[in-house]
């Protein structure tokens, strides 16, 4: 009998044991969830804005231009502020001003992107002493600090809201808008030295856009979201197109589970293209939500939403092996300065 109840004891242990153990890794499983984000600042010391450019380059997050809103925004993106500012942080949290006047002008929504060792910024809308427009200039820089105009007019025409990706060993611009013409884009071009261009497709299968995004992501180009004119909500979009060679495009999903979205970010993080926010011109209000892809076709969503408002015109960059989001405007039409990070 004795015997008996030692071996229910020792079993009453080791389950209570079994237990803890469960307990433990599913408390740890849960407080290192992809869906927890962490605020190095709510206030950087650059000012609040939205469609800057921002890249990772020589172990720094560095922020470019933009525009901000204030508190005195007329609905007329044209009379805000625009910036021709730059920052540099080695950790997201401390930010050395690197200079206020790029001689690339005061611009919102450039496309950035490393390429051969240089930062590359190309095209956006210019304001200049009132004579704003869109440009088809393209410009690098070795460390970040000394600017080099290498095109002032490209053979692709001016235009704002376009996608500039590495593919290929090549730079890429792919669509974009020109607001003054009212033409959307739905081209591509390539370039193998980021001076001379040519011309992959004149008029892709996909819709002209912009405030899309496009990846480079298992040997392709990843075309997602974005927008047209007007304030339906069939002028944006949650289409996926892909292509091997940025002149032929196969339509992966003309409605993926994601909402339709412009303003979005898209990063390649852990074998996996990712989604962060953006605007929903149908709901007329910035998203919350990150959705994620090992294959570009199905896609699976956080369990959370992020912590900020929803937001559009933010940046995305991959830094010390985490995704970072910086600035952008909330559903309040607030621009914000903030700076977020995730494991995920």
């Amino acid at each position: 009998m004795g015997f008996l109840k030692n071996k229910i004891f020792i079993f009453i242990i080791i389950f209570l044991i079994l237990i803890v153990l469960i307990s433990v890794l599913i408390f740890t499983k849960r407080d290192n969830t992809p869906e927890e984000w962490e605020a190095t600042t709510l206030n950087a010391p650059w000012s609040t804005r939205d469609s800057h450019g921002s890249v990772v380059f020589n172990d720094k997050i560095w922020v470019f231009g933009g525009i901000d809103g204030g508190k005195d925004f007329d609905g007329n993106y044209g009379n805000l502020p625009h910036r021709s500012d730059i920052w540099s942080s080695v950790d997201g949290i401390n930010w050395e001003l690197i200079t206020e006047n790029a001689p690339w002008g005061k611009r919102r929504s450039p496309s950035m992107a490393i390429f051969q060792d240089k930062i590359w910024l190309i095209g956006g809308f210019v304001e200049q002493n009132r004579n704003s427009d869109h440009k088809n200039d393209v410009w690098n820089s070795e460390n970040g600090i000394d600017w080099k105009k290498v095109v002032s007019f490209a053979p692709w025409k001016a235009r704002s809201g376009h996608s500039v990706v590495v593919f290929d060993n090549k730079l890429w611009i792919i669509g974009g808008v020109n607001f003054f013409e009212r033409k959307l884009k739905n081209d591509v071009w390539y370039s193998e030295d980021g001076i001379k261009w040519t011309e992959a497709s004149v008029s892709a299968p996909w819709s002209g856009r912009y405030d899309h995004t496009v990846v480079a992501f298992k040997d392709k180009l990843w075309l997602m979201g974005g927008c047209g004119f007007g304030e339906s909500s069939e002028s944006t979009k949650n289409d996926i197109w892909s292509s091997e060679n940025g002149k032929d495009w196969e339509l992966v999903t003309e409605n993926a589970p994601w909402p339709a979205r412009h303003g979005h970010t898209s990063v390649v993080f852990k074998n996996n293209i990712w989604i962060i926010s953006g605007w929903n011109t149908g709901e007329d209000k910035g998203l919350r939500d990150v959705w994620y892809s090992d294959n570009g076709s199905t896609w699976s969503k956080t369990e959370k939403d992020t912590p900020w408002q929803g937001r559009e015109d933010h940046t995305s960059v991959i830094f010390k092996d985490k995704i970072w989001v910086l600035g952008g405007m909330d559903s309040n039409w607030e621009w914000t300065n903030d700076v977020w990070y995730s494991t995920y």
